[in-house]
Formats: C-alpha cells, sequence, structure tokens
C-alpha cells in the first residue's frame, strides 16, 4: 500500500448553489496483498472523520497514479456541522495521513 489522495470538491445543492462544507475527501489505495483489499468500508472499524464513506476498485475511482485493482478507501467532510472552517485543506490532509497510518498498522499487523 502506498498510495493516498486528496480531492477538492464544490458542494452543491440540487439548484447549483454552493454549499458549506469541508475542502473535500480523502481517499487511501490498497495493493491487493492487504488483508482489507475488497472489503467495503461499512464492514471496516477505521477511525476516521465521520467514518469511512467509500471503497471501491480503482478503475471506478479512476486516479491515473494508482494501479487499477488497487482498493480504495475514503471518507468526506460533508457531514452535518461540516465547513471549511472545520475542514480546510491541511485538514483534509492529515486525516489522510491518518487513515493512511491505521491502513499501514492494519497491513503488518498491528491493529
Amino acid at each position: 500500500m502506498k498510495w493516498f489522495v486528496c480531492k477538492n470538491f464544490q458542494w452543491k445543492t440540487s439548484n447549483a448553489m454552493t454549499i458549506d462544507r469541508g475542502w473535500g475527501n480523502g481517499y487511501v489505495a490498497v495493493s491487493p496483498s492487504h488483508p482489507l483489499w475488497g472489503v467495503d468500508y461499512n464492514s471496516v472499524e477505521i477511525e476516521v472523520h465521520g467514518g469511512l464513506t467509500y471503497s471501491a476498485f480503482n478503475d471506478s475511482f479512476k486516479h491515473n497514479d494508482i494501479p487499477k485493482n488497487y482498493w480504495v478507501f475514503g471518507f468526506d467532510t460533508s457531514h452535518y456541522n461540516d465547513s471549511l472552517k472545520r475542514w480546510p485543506k491541511e485538514a483534509v490532509e492529515a486525516e489522510t495521513k491518518r487513515l493512511f497510518c491505521q491502513l499501514m498498522e492494519i497491513e503488518i499487523g498491528e491493529l
């Protein structure tokens, strides 16, 4: 496992008005050798903001730098009371690194 990505989002309402949410989402990709590869995010106990809210193969996620057969886990900053002030880019990056570290600990058998 060696990939993590943060993506910025402009959160919009159905009538295209921008709404206040965090800067974006964080994702970590794991290789086929990882114990959680292919496991649905609802079955994974990881401490991350709002809990995991995403899992899929990278061919669905479509990040060019990540191999297509890697499994991607993610979280978002679009929960109740999330805002750009509470979740700026730096905070999303730090939380993504925290997710990365937890997945790394699982891979080496420490969690």
